[in-house]
């Protein structure tokens, strides 16, 4: 399946345009924003080797820790007493 860069909607596999908003469904190159074809393990224009890109570890939204930002944290901690309530 791929997702449509527009809406999020699941398409199946070499389908070229969006089967709820229209638009072309496209993967690009991460490096080089070149499109890459299905099946390609490099990108045609730079050498990326596209296997070794995987996706982003899932969130744990049961630790805060993480997906909250450092500084964010620190900000946090360092101005608990005046956000208590």
């Amino acid at each position: 399946m791929m997702k449509c860069p527009k809406c999020q909607t699941e398409n199946p596999e070499g389908k070229k345009f969006c089967r709820k908003c229209g638009a072309r469904l496209i993967t690009l190159c991460p490096v080089c924003n070149s499109e890459i074809l299905p099946g390609d393990e490099f990108c045609g224009d730079c050498g990326t080797d596209l296997k070794k890109l995987k996706e982003p570890a899932a969130l744990d939204l049961t630790v805060p820790q993480s997906y909250t930002p450092k500084f964010l944290a620190d900000k946090i901690l360092t101005t608990r007493s005046s956000i208590e309530g």
